[in-house]
Formats: C-alpha cells, sequence, structure tokens
C-alpha cells in the first residue's frame, strides 16, 4: 500500500552500510555521518548525530562540521594597497610622477629624476546618461529621418548623391544600434 505523498524506493539498488540510513517523505535517502561512532578515521572526539543527503550506493559520509574539524580553513589574501599614480602609468610611453621621478613603460629611470615636468591627467568627461523617455525620442526622430533618407535614395538617380544619402544612412543606422 502506498502512503500518500511518500515516494516508493526500491531497496535492492541501495548499498549496505553500517552507518544508520532511512528514506524522507520525498524519496531521498539520509544517512548518519561517520562520526557517529567513536574511533573511526576521521573521529576528532565528538560524536555527530547529523543525517546527510546521499546517492542510493552511498557506503558512508562526512557531514560538513565534522568536515570543517579536518580541513584547515581557507587562506585569505589581503586586497592590494591602491598606487597614488593614475590608471594604466605603466602603459604610458613616458609618466612623471609628482615627486620628479621619471618612467618609460612603467620602468624607472632614475638618472632622468628631477628633470621633466609632472605629467598632468585630465579627468575623463562622463557622458549624460539618457532617460527612457530622451531614448525614445532620439530613436524616434532617427527612425523619420532614416525612413526619409531611404525614401530619397530609392528616387535618386545620380551616382554621388546615392553614395552621399548611403553615409547618411549608415551614419543614422550606427546611432539607432548605439541607442538600442
Amino acid at each position: 500500500m502506498k502512503v500518500k505523498g511518500k515516494k516508493e524506493v526500491d531497496k535492492s539498488i541501495m548499498a549496505e552500510s553500517r552507518f544508520k540510513t532511512k528514506i524522507d517523505a520525498k524519496g531521498r535517502r539520509l544517512m548518519l555521518c561517520q562520526n557517529s561512532e567513536p574511533g573511526g578515521k576521521h573521529f576528532k572526539g565528538r560524536l555527530c548525530s547529523e543525517m546527510v543527503t546521499v546517492n542510493y550506493d552511498t557506503v558512508a559520509v562526512l557531514c560538513f562540521r565534522c568536515v570543517n574539524q579536518i580541513v584547515e580553513p581557507p587562506v585569505l589574501r589581503g586586497t592590494a594597497v591602491k598606487s597614488d599614480k593614475p590608471k594604466g602609468w605603466k602603459f604610458m610611453k613616458e609618466f612623471v610622477a609628482q615627486d620628479g621621478t621619471v618612467y618609460h613603460k612603467g620602468e624607472e629611470q632614475t638618472s632622468l629624476k628631477g628633470t621633466l615636468p609632472a605629467t598632468v591627467i585630465e579627468p575623463k568627461t562622463e557622458k549624460k546618461r539618457l532617460t527612457k523617455a530622451d531614448k525614445e525620442i532620439a530613436m524616434q526622430s532617427l527612425g523619420t529621418e532614416i525612413k526619409g533618407l531611404k525614401a530619397d535614395l530609392f528616387v535618386e538617380t545620380r551616382k554621388g548623391k546615392r553614395a552621399e544619402i548611403t553615409r547618411r544612412l549608415s551614419k543614422a543606422n550606427r546611432e539607432l544600434k548605439k541607442l538600442m
């Protein structure tokens, strides 16, 4: 007889184990940790009663708490100290620090120290981000421009004018692609 909500499991496919096992309501096999018996290979003086979800062919299992006792904690490296120099200074052909130290492609040139003026780095200008409404308006205007250019291209017969319209059409298509 099958109980509602409980799955039937074929016990013949399960591997034999000396550790206590049971099947939960969803049909998963649970096994007691190896450290439930004193004197085992990984026993560290504390009995464990943790049940772990395992495969049907599992013979023994060690729970996560017992593994944490056996294994050393991971080595955490500290973050690198931020340099006082700007981004990409190592890749510059020539960079002169504020103290007068001269670098050629990241290599310090001690003989040139103090002979050149400090490199001035201009900050990047931030682009104004378009709002959704601005983006829609720009896409709409580009769409009408493209439509007009296509109509002009269809009517135009002169080779030079066709090339000019094609260039303008390509440029408008690139701008539209950037907005998407």
